[in-house]
């Protein structure tokens, strides 16, 4: 094999995993006007003032935390310019944006709603103002690919909560609570190392327009991860509901390649 298409191999692939890391919240993607998600020096208090506000004028409280970095992210707040579903969002929720950044240690702000972490940019989580509690759980992981989700779907999503705003609340059996809360949190510090890993590379990505085969490797790894993580939380959740005194078989995730190299 000669050099030329050596190093037309490689250019090949490495533009088609810029392409997968694009659709996957990459950097690389650029964006014109004015971003939703701005850096707060206090988003928790952000997000008790819409609370606040969700309270008093009887309204859901929907939270989406994002970055401007990310494509669904970007994706999820065009959509929202939509005056069908703006109209419909604007009379039922208190819509508050929070930036997460380079994957800031926001887990105060999800676990107060009793999600470990944010495993998705975007996270959507829609809360009943009045008694504090999320009720979207089940299915908030569709929003990790929020830019492919057709506008039908996002107006049926948020109508159908709009609705139905105090569904059914059923409480994990108090025998099996602990393990699972022990479970979440450990991987919630798990994710929270990992995305520390991915920071500087994001950076520099954001500097030079440029990815490099390292940080394409570790970024598909963690969203892998993550995605995974959101997905069986809630599997476990809703099978120890179903059969309270079943062992729980938790998940085994592989390390991760930089806790492997030496």
């Amino acid at each position: 094999m000669n050099l030329l298409l050596l190093r037309f191999l490689k250019c090949f692939l490495l533009s088609t995993a810029i392409l997968i890391l694009s659709s996957a919240c990459s950097t690389n993607t650029p964006h014109v006007g004015k971003s939703v998600y701005v850096n707060s020096e206090n988003p928790s208090l952000d997000i008790q003032n819409a609370l606040d506000k969700a309270k008093s004028s009887d309204k859901l409280l929907l939270v989406v935390m994002g970055a401007q970095w990310c494509h669904d992210s970007r994706g999820l707040a065009e959509k929202f310019e939509d005056t069908d579903l703006a109209n419909l969002l604007s009379a039922n929720y208190e819509l508050v944006f929070v930036d997460v950044g380079y994957f800031k240690d926001l887990r105060d702000i999800s676990q107060r709603f009793g999600q470990a972490h944010y495993y998705a940019t975007p996270t959507v989580m829609i809360i009943n103002a009045k008694t504090e509690r999320l009720i979207n759980a089940k299915d908030m992981h569709i929003w990790g690919t929020a830019d492919s989700i057709p506008m039908s779907q996002y107006i049926d999503y948020f109508a159908t909560y709009a609705k139905n705003r105090v569904p059914v609340f059923v409480p994990l059996p108090e025998n099996q609570e602990s393990s699972i809360v022990a479970f979440e949190q450990r991987h919630s510090q798990r994710l929270t190392d990992a995305y520390k890993v991915l920071v500087p590379s994001m950076k520099l990505e954001d500097k030079s327009g440029e990815a490099s085969d390292l940080f394409i490797k570790q970024w598909k790894e963690v969203k892998k991860y993550r995605t995974s993580l959101q997905i069986d939380i809630q599997n476990i959740r809703q099978q120890v509901i179903e059969s309270p005194y079943e062992p729980i078989v938790f998940p085994n995730y592989p390390p991760f390649s930089w806790e492997t190299d030496t």
